[in-house]
């Protein structure tokens, strides 16, 4: 017998930003087993318990559109492949009597197996799963829960079937299809939804809004004012963990003309906490790099100006200096998705963005934002970090009322004033009817409240076309923030809110921040 004879090949596969690759593995022969993982380049191992591998054994075709994988040993011997894939991708297995195991989610796996045992570890509340064999596996293992639901053949039905649950009002983003002509064991493993993916869906905004935000707010309705009442109610309320000791805040200063103020230290500042001075540990700007993110609103609503948004994201990552990091994100096909992470690559940014196909689908805009603030400006708290966002601003909520919300708007005001990230948004307003619809005008006005709330601002624009006048405001409004940070003289991190006023030794100074933050 000989031992396991192995070979590894490393495709450079990266697919399109939005998936529309295909990865079709046929194995006659042998065992498929396949992990999806954030990795750039397929790779495929190859392995033998019988003879040494040949060169012959395999065979990789890529088409447009298309990569097949083959395994195509002339002596008829087992060959096992084991398969780690970025995600995004469509997988199709063709397999006969060998094992087949997917680990983690893609938008579409269809199997099709004659006798072979089947594993799937997936993210279930994202899948769907659709199952078909003449007749019940002899071995079924499935998950807690009761999502799934068995189909008996009887009647008019001459096949075995297993089917997911609907999940309500959450949205799920793939589906498995599975056809078997007969199962041996059928085993279905329900795993966490990968925090290393390249996307999220809505319903995950729910958790990381509820993580940031101590208690609701008032929800502000047509023509509100800054939020200067009870405490609960002020927009800018950043959160700690009780066992941080060092406060960050984001500040913006300008002088009386709105220019920025540049070169200022920590000796330029005054922080008052609860109306206690405090000693200012650090404040830095210009010298501190800036992580800048765009996220762009991919939806149906804004399909028409599809080329122009493209060619404003370039002109936005323009903005940004060479040592700064530029992230795109994107809301496409009812889901957020991540086109580029954090990056100094200002040469790939543009081709991943020329890349964008014509995509469109809903606008969960508000859990959109939290999901962006989530990706990766979580993990870096104490830097200094900015979200455009290019929309009209018009969240599925406000034109269809009825559509699914996994965060409540009121509750998003809150934990955006406590995420360390200061939002822009570019307000892209098409309507030329006056008065404009009511849910348009709400749109704005939420959208201004989301700002404020977080220290930014928002850039109004008739359309795309008409930005030329903002790329320089957003360029000025970036060189004004000041990453500022102190040790407060009240160590007692028992919950309470804390207002925290900044101040700069000039006369005739804006400073904009936060209002303060509950700390615990």
């Amino acid at each position: 017998m000989y031992g396991r004879w192995l070979a590894v090949a490393v495709l450079a596969a990266c697919p399109a930003a939005f998936g529309a690759s295909v990865v079709r593995v046929e194995n006659p022969t042998g065992s498929v087993r396949v992990r999806v993982a954030a990795v750039e380049n397929l790779t495929v191992k190859r392995t033998s318990p019988q003879r040494p591998l040949r060169e012959t054994d395999t065979r990789v075709t890529r088409r447009p559109g298309l990569i097949l994988v083959e395994a195509v040993p002339e002596d008829g011997a087992r060959i096992e492949l084991e398969i780690e894939l970025p995600y995004r991708f469509e997988l199709e297995i063709r397999a006969r009597s060998g094992a087949v195991s997917v680990r983690g989610f893609l938008p579409r796996v269809a199997i099709d197996t004659e006798a072979g045992d089947v594993e799937l570890a997936m993210p279930w509340q994202a899948m769907r799963l659709d199952a078909r064999a003449p007749a019940r596996p002899g071995e079924l293992v499935l998950p807690a829960g009761g999502r799934f639901r068995e189909e008996q053949p009887g009647g008019r039905k001459a096949a075995w079937g297993l089917r997911s649950r609907p999940a309500g009002e959450r949205t799920s983003y793939g589906v498995v299809e599975l056809r078997a002509g007969r199962l041996r064991r059928l085993h279905l493993e329900d795993m966490p939804f990968p925090e290393e993916a390249p996307l999220k869906l809505p319903w995950q905004a729910a958790q990381i809004v509820k993580e940031l935000r101590r208690r609701p707010v008032a929800t502000p309705g047509a023509g509100a004012a800054e939020a200067t009442a009870a405490p609960p109610q002020e927009a800018g309320l950043a959160r700690f963990a009780a066992d941080v000791r060092l406060v960050n805040l984001t500040v913006s200063v300008f002088d009386s003309k709105g220019r920025p103020i540049t070169g200022l230290s920590a000796s330029d500042f005054e922080v008052f906490e609860d109306g206690v001075p405090q000693t200012v540990a650090h404040a830095g700007a210009e010298e501190v790099p800036f992580n800048l993110a765009l996220l762009l609103d991919l939806s149906g609503s804004t399909l028409r100006d599809r080329t122009a948004m493209k060619e404003a994201a370039k002109r936005f990552i323009g903005v940004a200096r060479p040592h700064d990091r530029v992230a795109v994100y994107a809301l496409a096909y009812d889901v957020f998705q991540v086109v580029s992470p954090l990056t100094t690559d200002r040469a790939r940014l543009e081709v991943l963005i020329d890349a964008i196909p014509e995509v469109g689908g809903g606008t969960p805009l508000y859990d959109t934002l939290a999901l962006a603030y989530a990706q990766e400006f979580r993990r870096r708290p104490a830097e200094r970090n900015a979200l455009i966002v290019i929309s009209d601003g018009v969240d599925n909520r406000l034109h269809e009322p009825r559509a699914p919300a996994a965060v409540p708007f009121a509750d998003l005001v809150e934990a955006v004033a406590a995420m360390n990230m200061l939002i822009y948004p570019v307000f892209l307003d098409p309507f030329t009817r006056v008065p404009p619809p009511a849910w348009a005008k709400r749109a704005r006005e939420n959208m201004s409240w989301l700002a404020r709330a977080s220290g930014g601002r928002l850039f109004p624009a008739r359309s795309l076309a008409e930005l030329e006048p903002v790329y320089a405001l957003v360029a000025e409004e970036l060189r004004s923030v000041y990453s500022l940070a102190y040790y407060p003289k009240n160590q007692k991190f028992d919950g309470a809110w804390r207002k925290v006023q900044v101040k700069v030794k000039r006369p005739h100074v804006e400073v904009r921040t936060r209002a303060g933050y509950y700390a615990r």
